[in-house]
């Protein structure tokens, strides 16, 4: 670029320099005269130069790719071309002293040996923050010179010349870091036009005639020699990527930094964007590196902000002797002090005030070594003026930022320790590479990384791209080798050595176990990797190093302390953290030396078969600063006696025991059992499923079954090669919001992820792996069309309520293993489910497996394989249940059908038994399908699931194993047969409501109702545990299941109190909403622009809202599911009693086929309404409904039959003699005329009362359009007809006595008059039918019309939505609510 484009002025002479970019340009190629080693020379300060010029005694370090054309100086005033840009390096002795400095200068210009002296512009060293005074007529604080850092470089003078002498360095000197290296000019492009200097000199400028410059090159000749250097590289090449680059800068990618940092690809893609990435490397010989001016500011200024301190111990004394640390954080920004005991703390206090800054504020514990007034600790503290801020006795939260830094370093630590078999010893290098890391990333809300923060400056991250820790290298121990091979030494990178040297200098782990600082060190490439050779040398120095490493002297294994743990105040240890231990084949704990649990001592509360405490393992979530946190339940908390705090019970609400609870911010907390019970349940949908934010995909690990790339293919009979369609052998690490990374396999995450999964394995270099290679390139090519699609949610499948699942036998083991010597949770889970379940097949040892494949012994019979399924129930006990590969078999569908009991069949059962007086008990029979036989023909080959005694042999099925397409029509129909045998019959009207004749104390007959659902039984009886038994004599119904119903179909179900002392069972959706809403909301959160559900909703959906008015745009891909599923949970809610948003999702549920984005808003409000109302009771009240009997016109029976006959209402076949309290059906009915403004068809709403229990509800659009009201309300009372015909069905088969014809009360006198009076007749023939429908039934005694008020009419409430006034007087006399905390309820 140009730098001063002007024309030669021959009376003030001036550099001109145009620069341009050189074509592969390297030592070899710069053809300029070389110096010599030892050239004493002068640098001359001239202004007149605008650049830098390095003459004879100035090494050349480093080209950087970029020539000048430098004009201004010959008398012909032509120019002289490619002067190349460089870093050079000079040698200074303090003549007092004899202290030898390192001068290094970026952007200079290389003449070497063409000149006789070197050219310093003065400027362009204030610039880069070096102190220059050369005005001699003034006297200097500092002295007449330079002065770099703590380096004073005294001027001389001859005339008006200023100046300095310097000697060329030799390359040992160069390569020595024991002498100080300062940088006296900046790294990045010079341009002296656009530099803006804060203080310049106004020094009067005295022309001249000609320039110093020109006058020495006039003398050189214009034939340049051939340079003495070695022949080098011809590309600059970037060491452990080996990536050539032209450019002066080799280019870092997000894919890069992901692997070597080991963070997600968008954390790599922020940290970039936030940091710059200068240091370049080279692959010439010596290799060199940039130096640079601005470390970290090392002018000991202020660190504005609170800063914290706190102390950690390692049970394993590091290869430094190092047994403690020292960490100083403000929460972004953290840096480790390793220390050999805690009485260092003072020094390392100072290290962090001169490497970072003066803290204006620090906190710190009341740990001994820091607060006594002698301590070095305090001398710093008092020196730099820091104010203390000192945590409470035993408030370790207080210092929390410090605590939670100290946990996340120690998790990174431990998982890659654990993941790259590194050494513990190494673990004072590791802890100082993880913060180091984490203060260089983007973290948190802020893209600015820690460091950047802290500092103001824009933060390099070169010294962190080439290696990852613990990376296999070479270095060499000779600054100039003469050739590539000579004295190259392998070794392991421990990170940046920031005390010894200057930029990308590192530390490397040698063959001895010495770390040393080398700058020349490269990657073991895989080529070399492949060499015999050097496959042979790396054994050796692995077991050179393993063997160095092993030495017990230098251990301290602490059997009941892990390997990190933080300091106390008061030396107690905290209880250790449970690290995210990485699946697969990985060292364990013993390997590690790394103890998870003490040996608990035995609690009070506990007996032999309960040692194992179930909470202990689970994670629960807290808020701490407006933050969830997630932690570990560790342990049972003692009292200073060793004895459990607390005792246990089987009701949650009186379980007084309390826990330790560290959190992954390295805090700890106590919490009691029912708070941490509670606290699991608030995180995880109904069936214990907890759902998780992806964030970032973090690492991956490759399985011994994974396919190698020669297997990724199938071979069609044709000879075409096709991908193989697999997952199998992968699994990724996962980070989620919240800090939390967990592994999750390739076939989950490509469910939930795939752009995220597909991107990463692109960065990894692993789209190419069979796993990858059949649908990454795919997904990338249909990204947006993939996105639309895809969930945006993982659900942890692999938890649930906070405890991992295993996925196989092996690994429930692995987890009881984990957990501690003596626990047997999944083991005896295990062993229980195949005690029980061994009675489900029979053993053939008189069949090999080769002959049962083939078919000769067992004809018509089908293979299929068992697989454990992992389970935790809401008390967090496990359970493990075997079941069967039924998609591997065709059974027909004749044996697979199963019914189940209806819902308005348990309402009536549970009002019924409180009409009558009459108990209800629920119970569970266990292992229900194994009671029955199996009706397909199937064998299989024992495994690992089925225990010791069966593996590898051929097992026969005989019972119904779960799994089993005909397995739940097998157990019904044995089932069946069982209540028979016990006289019980099946009532017909529902198969799975079963009655059976009885007789109370007092005399009086009833029937004892048994409903079913799959292997729930219902019993209703005077005395119903009698029944329980006796059923439980052929199926072991579980013991602590029998008890009086609390949840049934997902509701909640219980006893209300009703008016005048008596009772009803009540039935409530409470616990379903609050799950559903909270779902909701967690997909609002999902979809971000801050989305959120209302906080304001009186009614289920405004009263002006119409939807088939919707003129929104359609809804497409993921959101049509989310529409359809939506409508789904609304649905069951309205079926488990939430009457009061019946109509709104009657409405809704017309447009699950093309739904608008304002359906799907609409929807988004009545879960607004149910968060704002999550409690509404459905009351099964058997009390008698007294209507008036003024509102029905009883006509003579003998004028009905003058019309219709004899007709009567026809008793069904088979029908019980009616037994108990009588039952009275009244039915309001309605239709909202023309209500649809597009298609004019009409909507209908009824619900039908059993004395003044709602029992059925009905809203759904008319089929037909009617032109008046009158057909409309036909149409509507024809309906609700045939729903009171199959009620009174039921009932009578149920043996309930009927109090008369049903009562429906309708709003339409026309419609009330020519149902109730003979002799009306119909002027609209189309309304015919349902006219003469209606009317026979009321004829025949079904029913009775009676006029009901339009205001008081509770089935408006299901034809069109109200205001809220009319819908909250409506709804009262249907429904129990408490959504201001007082229950009101009307009569109906």
């Amino acid at each position: 670029m140009p730098r001063n484009e002007r024309n030669v002025d021959r009376s003030v002479s001036r550099l001109t320099i145009v620069r341009r970019v050189a074509a592969n340009q390297t030592r070899k190629d710069c053809q300029h005269g070389h110096a010599t080693p030892g050239t004493i020379a002068r640098n001359e300060m001239d202004t007149l130069a605008d650049t830098s010029c390095a003459g004879p005694n100035w090494a050349l370090i480093e080209l950087t790719g970029q020539v000048c054309n430098v004009t201004g100086f010959m008398d012909s005033g032509q120019t002289v071309n490619d002067i190349p840009v460089a870093t050079c390096a000079t040698i200074v002795i303090d003549k007092d002293t004899g202290q030898e400095s390192l001068l290094v200068g970026h952007e200079m210009l290389y003449f070497g040996s063409l000149m006789k002296r070197s050219l310093l512009n003065p400027n362009q060293l204030r610039y880069a923050g070096v102190q220059v005074r050369d005005d001699p007529t003034r006297e200097q604080e500092d002295g007449f010179g330079l002065r770099v850092g703590d380096v004073q470089i005294p001027f001389s003078m001859e005339g008006t010349i200023t100046y300095f002498e310097s000697r060329h360095p030799t390359p040992e000197e160069i390569e020595d870091m024991s002498i100080p290296h300062k940088v006296i000019t900046r790294e990045e492009e010079w341009d002296p036009k656009t530099v803006q200097l804060r203080e310049i000199s106004k020094v009067q400028e005295k022309p001249t005639t000609e320039c110093e410059l020109e006058r020495c090159l006039r003398t050189v000749s214009s034939c340049y020699v051939e340079n003495d250097y070695q022949d080098a590289s011809t590309r600059a090449v970037r060491i452990g990527r080996m990536d050539t680059s032209n450019s002066r800068h080799s280019r870092v990618t997000p894919q890069d930094l992901s692997r070597t940092l080991r963070i997600g690809l968008d954390t790599a893609t922020k940290t970039l964007r936030a940091t710059t990435q200068r240091g370049v490397r080279t692959a010439l010989h010596p290799i060199t590196r940039r130096y640079r001016v601005d470390h970290l500011a090392f002018n000991r200024k202020r660190l504005g902000g609170d800063f914290y301190t706190d102390g950690l111990k390692s049970s394993v004394t590091s290869l430094d002797g190092n047994n403690y640390a020292q960490v100083f954080t403000n929460g972004k920004y953290t840096a480790v002090y390793p220390m050999k005991s805690r009485r260092e703390s003072g020094s390392k206090l100072r290290a962090f005030v001169e490497d970072v800054g003066i803290p204006d504020v620090l906190m710190a514990d009341l740990a001994g070594e820091q607060v006594g007034p002698g301590t070095e600790f305090q001398d710093v503290v008092r020196y730099n003026r820091i104010r203390m801020r000192w945590t409470e006795q035993g408030r370790s939260t207080q210092n929390s930022i410090a605590e939670r830094e100290i946990g996340i370093l120690r998790q990174r630590w431990q998982t890659r320790m654990v993941e790259r078999r590194i050494p513990r010893r190494l673990w004072d290098y590791g802890l100082v590479y993880e913060s180091e890391v984490l203060s260089r990333i983007s973290r948190g809300h802020s893209e600015r990384p820690g460091l950047e923060e802290l500092t103001g400056n824009t933060v390099d991250i070169s010294e962190w791209l080439d290696f990852s820790f613990y990376d296999l290298v070479w270095y060499w121990d000779k600054p100039k080798p003469t050739n590539n091979q000579d004295a190259k030494l392998l070794g392991r990178w421990l990170g940046v050595a920031h005390r010894v040297g200057s930029l990308l200098c590192y530390w490397i782990l040698t063959e001895s176990g010495k770390v040393i600082a080398r700058t020349t060190v490269q990657h073991v490439t895989n080529d070399e990797l492949r060499a015999p050779e050097t496959i042979t040398q790396v054994q050796n120095f692995t077991d050179a190093v393993n063997e160095r490493l092993k030495d017990d002297a230098h251990l301290n294994t602490e059997p009941s302390n892990p390997a990190i743990r933080i300091l106390d105040q008061d030396d107690n240890w905290p209880e250790h953290q449970h690290f995210s231990m990485p699946d697969g084949d990985i060292p364990n704990a013993e390997e590690y030396h790394e103890p998870f649990h003490d040996d608990p001592t035995p609690e009070a509360d506990d007996i032999t078969s309960l040692q194992i405490d179930d909470l202990i393992g689970s994670r629960i979530q807290v808020e701490r600063g407006g933050d969830l946190v997630t932690g570990t339940v560790t342990k049972r908390l003692k009292d200073n006696e060793g004895k459990p705090v607390g005792r246990q019970h089987p009701n949650p609400i009186f379980d007084t025991r309390e826990y330790n609870v560290e959190l992954d911010d390295g805090t700890f907390d106590i919490f009691h059992a029912n708070t941490i019970s509670e606290n699991i349940y608030a995180q995880t949908d109904s069936e214990g499923i907890q759902h998780a934010l992806f964030q970032e995909i973090v690492d991956h690990k490759k399985f011994p079954d994974a396919l190698t790339p020669s297997q990724g293919f199938d071979i069609s009979s044709n000879g075409n090669r096709t991908p193989t369609r697999t997952t199998k052998g992968w699994k990724l690490a996962v980070q989620w919001f919240g800090g939390d990374i967990s592994w999750v396999s390739l076939k989950e995450l490509k469910n939930s992820n795939p752009i995220e999964l597909a991107e990463y394995a692109v960065a990894q270099g692993i789209d190419n792996e069979p796993a990858f290679n059949w649908w990454v390139k795919d997904t990338l090519r249909r990204r947006n069309r993939v996105i639309a699609k895809v969930k945006k949610k993982y659900w942890r499948t692999t938890q649930k309520f906070g405890i991992r699942l295993p996925h196989s036998v092996k690994e429930a083991l692995q987890f009881d293993k984990e957990m501690g010597p003596n626990c047997t949770l999944w083991k005896d889970a295990i062993e229980k489910e195949l005690k029980k379940v061994k009675v489900a097949w029979e053993r053939r040892d008189d069949i090999s497996v080769e002959d049962a494949r083939r078919g000769k012994v067992l004809k018509g019979y089908k293979e299929i394989a068992l697989h454990m399924v992992f389970d935790i129930k809401m008390d967090f006990t496990r359970k493990a249940r075997l079941v069967a590969g039924g998609h591997l078999t065709d059974a027909p569908a004749s044996v697979t059908y199963s019914s189940v009991v209806t819902r308005d069949s348990v309402r009536l059962a549970l009002m019924l038994a409180e009409l009558n007086e009459l108990e209800v008990l629920a119970g569970d029979v266990g292992n229900a399908y194994l009671n029955a036989p199996c009706r397909e023909r199937i064998w299989f080959r024992g495994g690992e699931e089925v225990g010791s005694e069966d593996r590898g042999a051929v097992c026969v099925l005989t019972r119904a194993l779960y799994g089993l397409k005909s397995s739940g029509a097998s157990w019904h129909s044995t089932l069946a047969q069982h209540l028979r045998d016990m006289g019980f019959e099946d009532t017909k009207a529902d198969p799975d409501v079963w009655r059976r004749s009885a007789t109370k104390k007092d005399g009086t007959k009833y029937y004892e109702l048994a409903l079913i659902y799959v292997d729930d039984i219902l019993v209703v009886s005077e005395n119903p545990k009698p029944v329980m038994l006796e059923i439980s004599q052929k199926f072991p119904i579980k013991e602590d299941s029998i008890k009086p119903p609390e949840i049934y179909l997902g509701a909640q179900v219980y006893k209300h109190p009703l008016p005048h002392g008596r009772q009803a069972w009540a039935m409530s959706s409470e616990k379903y909403v609050k799950n559903a809403v909270n779902t909701v909301q967690n997909m609002l959160k999902d979809d971000g622009n801050d989305q959120h559900l209302k906080t304001t909703a009186k009614t289920a959906l405004p009263p002006t809202y119409r939807p088939e008015l919707d003129s929104s745009g359609e809804l497409s891909g993921e959101f049509i599911s989310r529409y359809r599923q939506l409508i789904g949970i609304l649905r069951w809610a309205v079926e488990l009693g939430r009457l009061d948003i019946y109509i709104e999702v009657a409405l809704l549920s017309q447009y699950l086929a093309c739904p608008r984005e304002g359906h799907l808003e609409a929807v988004y409000h009545v879960f607004a309404y149910l968060r704002m109302r999550p409690v509404n009771k459905l009351v099964l009240d058997p009390t008698t409904v007294s209507l008036d009997e003024d509102t029905f016109h009883n006509a003579d029976i003998g004028t009905w039959r003058e019309f219709y006959g004899d007709v009567e209402e026809l008793m069904p076949a088979g029908a019980p003699e009616p037994r108990g309290r009588s039952v009275h059906i009244a039915c309001f009915v309605d239709s909202d005329h023309a209500g649809n403004k597009v298609t004019r068809r009409s909507h209908t709403g009824i619900i039908i009362f059993v004395q003044n229990s709602p029992i059925i509800w009905y809203s759904k659009k008319q089929n037909t359009v009617e032109s008046s009201s009158f057909g409309s309300e036909f149409v509507a009372m024809r309906t609700a007809r045939d729903l009171i015909v199959a009620l009174r069905y039921k009932l009578r088969m149920f043996g309930v006595p009927l109090d008369g014809p049903a009562d429906v009360m309708c709003d339409n006198a026309g419609v009330v008059k020519n149902t109730s009076i003979p002799e009306s007749t119909l002027s609209k023939r189309h309304n015919a039918i349902n006219y003469h429908v209606i009317r026979e039934s009321v004829a025949a005694g079904i029913m009775r019309v009676g006029k009901e008020d339009g205001d008081s009419n509770l089935a408006d409430a299901f034809t069109k939505i109200l205001p809220f006034p009319r819908r909250q007087f409506l709804f009262s006399r249907m429904l129990w609510s408490s959504s201001l905390g007082n229950e009101v309820r009307g009569g109906t």
